[in-house]
């Protein structure tokens, strides 16, 4: 069945109306920002009601039935960024590389392009349908921070990215995972991530889709076990396990330790704390309850 008349069936909108609003999708946005957590500001494109219904529509019914490469981390169902911590766990140097200006580098025509491809799913879809589907998931003809569609789209876009880094990675004795616009290697052969760093570069200008994605030099990092190694804001320890880190089990005890004077935003930051805590390092979980109690960290954790 055609897109926009599936679309037109399940949603009970009109096609001349879905199509109306494609053409008008890059103005159906509200504007604002948030902080970083390492200072400056994030920029969100938050959809409309009715296009991000339709863009609901199709990350459910599209978009999640597109191929993802185990090695991407974010956005899939089943993974957390512990996992991809994990994945390096055991290499004793690693390497940091980041994709600047993520989701806004890819494109409407990497999108046709990928398209091309004859993905599952689009076989019945006419050019009509092609560039209503690329209208409603774009903003000004790139993907945008802020839509449904824009983290698992981002997945399948950089699908062969992911394969040309594994085998690159592989071949060097090396293990790669991506998580967003965060690109991580580890090894534990000295000077090969330098051989790899250099690479990398090499590996994205020949892609065919999505053409503009950059390093951002600013933000490569080498470290090794001599050093603090972190991957998505999770230690690396020498002992090959993944944890929370000093400075966290450090703010969580004095948090817990000061409860009863908390705010209600000191509260819930705790409470965020606990569960980053359970899936990272489940056993800090058990030595507070023995030093705080039961009742105490059931409650911190209920914040």
């Amino acid at each position: 069945m055609p897109l926009v008349k599936e679309i037109s069936d399940a949603l009970q909108l009109p096609e001349i109306y879905l199509l109306k609003l494609a053409r008008t999708a890059s103005h159906c946005y509200k504007t604002y920002t948030i902080p970083k957590r390492a200072g400056g500001e994030r920029i969100i494109h938050h959809p409309s009601k009715e296009l991000k219904a339709i863009q609901r529509w199709l990350l459910e019914h599209v978009v999640t039935k597109w191929p993802v490469s185990p090695c991407a981390g974010a956005y899939v169902k089943g993974k957390n960024i512990a996992d991809n911590a994990r994945a390096h766990v055991s290499g004793r140097y690693l390497l940091r590389l980041d994709l600047s200006n993520f989701f806004p580098s890819i494109t409407a025509e990497d999108i046709r392009n990928y398209l091309d491809t004859h993905p599952p799913g689009v076989e019945s879809w006419n050019p009509s349908d092609r560039e209503f589907f690329v209208s409603v998931v774009c903003r000004h003809d790139c993907l945008t921070v802020g839509a449904p569609t824009s983290p698992a789209l981002s997945n399948t876009i950089c699908f062969k990215l992911d394969s040309n880094l594994q085998q690159l990675a592989t071949a060097k004795g090396a293990v790669y995972t991506r998580y967003a616009d965060d690109l991580f290697f580890s090894s534990s052969t000295p000077n090969q991530l330098q051989i790899i760093e250099n690479e990398v570069n090499q590996a994205l200008r020949s892609l065919p889709f999505p053409k503009n994605l950059l390093l951002n030099s600013h933000k490569t990092h080498h470290s090794s076990k001599r050093s603090r190694r972190v991957v998505t804001g999770i230690i690396l320890t020498s002992d090959n396990r993944v944890s929370v880190g000093r400075r966290r089990k450090r703010e969580i005890r004095v948090l817990i330790h000061r409860y009863g004077q908390l705010e209600h935003t000191q509260k819930r930051k705790l409470a965020g704390l606990l569960a980053f805590a359970c899936d990272i390092e489940p056993d800090l979980i058990n030595a507070l309850i023995l030093k705080y109690g039961a009742d105490s960290v059931a409650k911190a954790r209920k914040s």
